[in-house]
């Protein structure tokens, strides 16, 4: 999601090579043109250069993540876009453990800042090299990197599947670009003056419609079918103010600001899907929402270092979890053990909830794992042997 923000709202794109085997791959010739199609081999059972010029696999020695920013969950895989490493982790969704790291020259795989995934394909979003990856969610191989002109790729930081579709918004263009999830193919550009886009960061989608913070005090609801303008979502009783992710499920839309103007502090805001009102403000949260995860339930929200939760503990980051009935706070956790101290983003996938960390209060990231139904802690993945 654009560039990776801290407290004020820039987040850092690091762009570390990975060692050891990962090193040698920075010279490799990469892939030329927009929707290269390239061969979808077998996950491998150890690290080693596929015929698309990835480094896929477990690998030996060790392992740990670098600053993982995007998370996102599809059956039993976990998938973890760590722009420190410029790789993709796949993690079992059933015990946390590690299947294959996914990385590659810098046409590939470069600063990925969000993941998205359905049942046949997992999206990429390329901040450092303004292009989109699509691997195969079978095996981790590359289908194809989509870039070019045409596209109007620029930071890509939002990410969204839904009804054959992808959605990408580009941070550093203000547009939005609607691809073919079978093909790759660009199917319009959605951009100009009525959609009120600046400073994207956050796309969602479902049910035919897409919504778009626009980093100001509105959101933009859009018909999938036509990408026309349904309506733009603005005005006081939103309490709008610099809003930035974007979450839909259960037919609400969630959407969060950095300060929203009426409750004086940093709000989520709860829509109706169909018919884009408003239905509960929760505010004062402690600190600036960075993601939300939504499914038929509550929502989670993940806040950025610097918060103080309910049990005392901080500061550091913060997950929220809000009532979809009522808009009221279930639970804030802050606790060291669950190490959410700088989360980005955060997931929903079989009752669970996924919270990618980035380097905070040390060095290296992790991914938490809690129950959906109790907030209880079920594991933390910081790396270990391969």
């Amino acid at each position: 999601m654009g560039q990776r923000r801290s407290g004020a709202g820039s987040r850092r794109a690091g762009a570390v090579a990975l060692a050891g085997v990962l090193a040698g791959l920075a010279g490799i010739a990469g892939i030329a043109g927009c929707a290269h199609q390239a061969a979808r081999p077998a996950r491998p059972t150890e690290a080693r250069q596929d015929e698309a010029g990835l480094v896929r696999g477990p690998g030996p020695g060790r392992w740990g993540f670098s600053a993982p920013d995007g998370i996102a969950v599809s059956g039993t895989r976990v998938w973890v876009a760590d722009q420190g490493d410029n790789a993709v982790y796949e993690l079992s969704a059933r015990t946390g453990a590690l299947i294959q790291v996914i990385s590659g020259p810098d046409d590939r795989i470069s600063g990925p800042d969000a993941i998205a995934a359905d049942r046949a394909s997992v999206w990429v979003a390329n901040a450092s090299n303004n292009t989109i990856t699509q691997l195969s969610a079978a095996t981790g191989g590359l289908i194809r990197v989509i870039s070019g002109p045409a596209d109007r790729l620029n930071s890509p930081s939002g990410l969204a599947v839904a009804g054959g579709r992808v959605w990408a918004a580009s941070g550093g263009s203000d547009v939005v670009t609607e691809l073919s999830a079978a093909t790759g193919g660009l199917i319009r550009v959605i951009q100009g003056r009525p959609y009120q886009f600046e400073t994207l960061y956050g796309v969602a989608a479902a049910g035919g419609r897409v919504w778009v913070p626009n980093g100001g005090a509105s959101v933009a609801e859009i018909s999938a079918r036509t990408g026309g303008l349904i309506r733009s979502l603005q005005g006081p009783r939103y309490q709008f103010d610099s809003t930035s992710p974007v979450a839909v499920g259960g037919g609400r839309v969630w959407v969060g600001s950095s300060s929203g103007s009426g409750q004086g502090g940093n709000t989520v805001t709860e829509l109706s899907a169909a018919t884009g009102a408003p239905l509960h403000v929760t505010g004062a949260l402690p600190n600036l929402p960075m993601a939300i995860a939504a499914g038929g339930g509550p929502a989670w929200v993940a806040m950025n270092a610097g918060a103080k939760g309910s049990d005392g503990a901080g500061p550091g980051g913060a997950l929220a979890e809000i009532s979809a009935r009522t808009g009221a706070l279930i639970r804030i956790i802050t606790s060291p053990r669950y190490r959410v101290g700088d989360p980005q983003s955060v997931a929903l996938g079989g009752g669970h909830v996924w919270v990618a960390t980035a380097d905070y209060p040390g060095p290296g990231g992790s991914v938490t794992e809690l129950s959906a139904a109790t907030g209880g802690l079920i594991r933390v993945v910081t790396g270990g042997r391969r």
